[in-house]
Parts: C-alpha cells; structure tokens; sequence
C-alpha cells in the first residue's frame, strides 16, 4: 500500500510540473485581418529559458532569436493571404491576415542557422548588385529587410522583372565564434499568382568574409 501511495504521489508530482513548466507561445503582431502595410513586424514571447525559437512564414522555416523570451524581427508580406506560425518545443501560435499589398514579380528569401551576420547580394540582369550598400537598384530591385544580428531573414524584392539571369550571393561577413553556417535561399517568383514558382538552394559557408555563389535564375522574356 506504501508503494502504491509513493507512486500516485510521483504521478501526481510529474504532472503538477508538466502542468507547471508547459511552453507557451503568444504573437503578438500582427494581427489578423487585414493590412496594406507590405513590411510587418512579427513579434511576440515565448516562455522557458530558450535561445532561439522557429518561425515559418508562408511556408518559409527558420530560426528565431530569443531576447528574454521575446522575439521580433520584420518580413516582407505576399499579396493575398499570408500564415505566420511560432514554434517551441511542443507549443506554438500562428495567425493569418490578408494583405492587399502590390504583387513583385521576384522575391528572394535568404536565412541562416547561426546567430551572425550574414549578407544577401542579388545581381540582376544588368549586372548591377543589390545589397547593403546599396539597397535600391536602377531596374527596381530593393533589398526591403537587411538582418545584422540573428537568422534572418534578409529579402530582396523586384516588383518588374527584367528579363535575363540572376546571380544569388552570400557574404559571410561575419562568423564570430561560429565557424560554420548553412544558408538557405528561396527564391519566389510571381508570388500569390496561381502561376507561383519557388526554389531552394542550400549551401555551408566555413570562412569570414568570404563571397558564395549560391545560385542563377532565369526570367524568361514576355512573348
């Protein structure tokens, strides 16, 4: 009988703390409804002691800081409806809006899985480079979201693509401690249109300051 009392007694203990330490996820922006604003800041907390969570947006997954148990960071909305989701452990919170935002012919997505610094570069046709430096091209590419400090995600956007070839880079500007990264590249071509097109491309950068091509596309001319 002692042994049965011990037992129900751990039982009741484990479940008072699983009851006690569940994770929580909460977003707090955006919300859900509707928006013209085509950058939006996705922020929210987290509890537990964590150092980073995991956001998918539109089906795009990455690592996401954690300060304290919050997190912010900005992300570049598709036209039509969007879905946002925050995980941790076995919890998570997601939200949908509808954004009534102009439609871009090309987005390109990078995210990285280390806290550091990493920098997108996308050349268009031209040959002229949209990065940090120089955020807006001539041909209309913008460089809408640069990260300095986290894992993304920086994004480039054209709303008018040039026909012709796209070089995708990386520059591993800053390493830190962490001596190797991988990145992840999705470039998005006419997004929420039913003729949408996506890719991957992945890549393990190992030195500072080093420039990786990660990847060419190529838009085809309008017949």
């Amino acid at each position: 009988m002692k042994l049965m009392f011990n037992n129900l007694l751990l039982s009741a203990l484990l479940l008072f703390g699983s009851a006690t330490f569940a994770q929580t996820v909460t977003i707090d922006s955006p919300h859900g409804g509707f928006t013209t604003e085509r950058i939006q800041n996705v922020s929210g907390s987290v509890s537990g002691n964590l150092e980073k969570a995991t956001i998918v947006i539109n089906g795009i997954p990455q690592s996401i800081r954690l300060h304290g148990g919050k997190f912010s960071l900005s992300t570049v909305v598709a036209p039509g409806t969007n879905l946002i989701e925050v995980k941790a452990g076995n919890a998570s919170d997601r939200v949908s809006f509808f954004a009534a935002v102009p439609p871009r012919d090309i987005k390109v997505v990078l995210t990285w899985d280390t806290a550091t610094d990493v920098d997108l570069w996308v050349l268009d046709p031209t040959g002229e480079k949209c990065f940090y430096a120089n955020r807006s091209t001539k041909s209309g590419g913008n460089l809408d979201v640069d990260v300095v400090d986290g894992y993304g995600p920086e994004t480039f956007t054209m709303s008018k693509a040039l026909p012709g070839n796209y070089s995708v880079q990386v520059q591993y500007y800053g390493s830190y401690d962490k001596p190797v990264t991988r990145v992840n590249v999705y470039v998005v071509l006419n997004e929420g249109k039913p003729n949408e097109k996506r890719k991957q491309f992945q890549f393990v950068m190992t030195r500072s300051q080093q420039v990786y091509h990660i990847a060419n596309f190529e838009i085809d001319p309008e017949s």
